[in-house]
């Protein structure tokens, strides 16, 4: 990376507090010194703006199928692979000019201290793991062994499976700086976590989770990954409860929304005329009136209460439903970057199938129970009505024709408002064309096969001689089997 950019972006300093985390009254030209707990308030917040926003938001929830546009979305192609090289530039800039540099700062800064800090440099590795977990599920071979080097200008491009192998690694290492016994001088970020609060013992639980994510992502291309499975599935000491979510706050204040109402705000009068229920999402939640149906959507003006869903880029009308503006689309809904139910549904799957544990029915059966109740709370259905549903209208998989099937299409719908998941969800659960659900090839698309990853961005091209060639949004990936 060129040095002046790094250097650069150490003088940001935006975020201070719970409180003030979205403060643009501050002059980041006046910054004396750098502190991780800033440099980490700074990334996070990227992050999620990213997450959560056009760049990465809006392209990934119509050209991954969660949701639809109606015909109605009118700024890009978006949901016929025609992504934008502003959706595609910006995002990368995230993960490696912003929320990427200033993470990496941050635990270069940790472990230089005097005293060291072991639980800052534990929450840095902890998000360096997950940001380039996102970076390489979109976009394949990235830069990681040699991204952030000051001496080095064009980093080489890893392939995934080494980045994958390496991000167990490091959150080994976060793991057993977060367990480093309390001293005089030991001290975590507080302030800028607005995930834990400092809390070291959830930060191991999300390490362990997402140890587990990797390890299901690539257990298809190399089962050795078994060992990884177990070993979590043995220790148990992966996210407990839903209070231990990952969890980035946003706010029904001005300037503290969630970007994606404040899409809605400024484009449509803080009204959904953009986002519209997908039918691969309703059609599975419909035949057994799911709960959640009507918590994710609305009925259309027309529709007499029903939920109608449609293909990615059908036609909308006045019976069309919308997605929910007071619950998925509303000013303070958080962005969820790790939830509980994720490892119940990844253990149910393993027991279902056998990774790494011997396989058990029964066992898969409770994980995955405990997992739609888990994600059906989290979404607001009130437990009476949860438990009901899971009594009367799940498959039993002791009994299910397909057990992981119907693990995959329930972790897929709890992902519907989450794409970028959602779409390594959907890549993962199978191979080429028995992925779960089944998605079809919107109209008017090029005849290619669906859509599989972003390219990479022109300006990187231009900028790294290193970045690869002839790369195209329906190419596999390692992971993709």
């Amino acid at each position: 990376m060129k040095k002046i950019l790094y250097y650069l972006l150490l003088t940001i300093v935006v975020f201070t507090s719970c409180n003030d985390w979205l403060d643009i009254n501050k002059d980041p030209n006046k910054a004396t010194e750098v502190d991780p707990d800033v440099l980490f308030g700074y990334a996070i917040t990227s992050w999620s703006a990213n997450r959560t926003g056009g760049d990465s938001y809006i392209p990934l929830v119509f050209a991954a199928q969660t949701m639809a546009t109606a015909g109605n979305f009118g700024w890009g192609n978006d949901d016929v692979y025609d992504i934008s090289p502003y959706s595609t530039g910006n995002t990368w800039k995230l993960y490696y000019a912003t929320a990427g540099t200033n993470i990496f700062s941050a635990i270069n800064l940790a472990e230089a201290s005097t005293p060291k800090q072991p639980w800052i440099a534990a929450q840095g590795k902890i998000v360096r793991a997950m940001l380039m977990y996102e970076a390489t599920m979109l976009y394949g071979d990235v830069p990681f062994s040699e991204a952030w080097k000051d001496d080095i200008d064009y980093p080489k491009f890893d392939a995934q499976k080494d980045i994958l192998t390496n991000l167990l690694g490091l959150l080994d290492e976060a793991i057993a700086d977060a367990k480093t016994p309390a001293a005089d001088g030991l001290k975590s970020i507080t302030g800028s976590d607005l995930y834990y609060q400092g809390d070291m013992k959830k930060w191991i639980r999300l390490a362990n989770s997402m140890k587990m994510r990797i390890a299901m992502t690539m257990v298809d291309a190399d089962p050795e990954k078994t060992s990884v499975i177990a070993d979590l599935i043995s220790k148990n000491e992966m996210m407990a409860s839903a209070a231990d979510n990952m969890e980035f706050p946003f706010f029904n204040t001005p300037g503290k929304e969630n970007p994606k109402f404040g899409i809605l705000k400024k484009y449509a009068g803080s009204q959904n005329l953009f986002f519209f229920a997908n039918s691969h999402v309703v059609d599975i939640l419909k035949p057994t009136n799911d709960p959640r149906l009507k918590i994710f959507f609305e009925p259309g003006p027309e529709a007499e209460g029903e939920i109608l869903g449609l293909p990615t880029n059908a036609e909308g009308d006045e019976t069309t439903a919308p997605v929910n503006i007071k619950t998925i689309l509303k000013a303070d809904a958080p962005d969820l970057i790790f939830s509980y139910q994720e490892t119940l549904f990844f253990q149910a799957e393993a027991y279902a199938r056998g990774l790494g544990v011997t396989k058990d029915l029964n066992k898969a059966n409770e994980l995955f129970k405990g997992g739609v109740k888990a994600a059906m709370l989290y979404y607001g259905v009130k437990e009476a009505e949860a438990d009901a549903y899971i009594n009367t209208g799940l498959p039993n998989l002791t009994t299910a024709a397909d057990p992981v099937k119907e693990i995959h299409l329930q972790q897929w719908v709890d992902l519907m408002d989450r794409p970028l998941e959602a779409f390594t969800q959907w890549r993962r659960s199978g191979a080429e064309g028995a992925e779960v659900p089944e998605l079809s090839l919107p109209a008017n698309s090029p005849a290619n096969p669906l859509f599989r990853r972003f390219v990479y961005s022109p300006e990187e091209s231009t900028a790294n001689p290193n970045t690869p060639q002839d790369v195209h949004y329906y190419d596999k990936m390692w992971f993709d089997k």
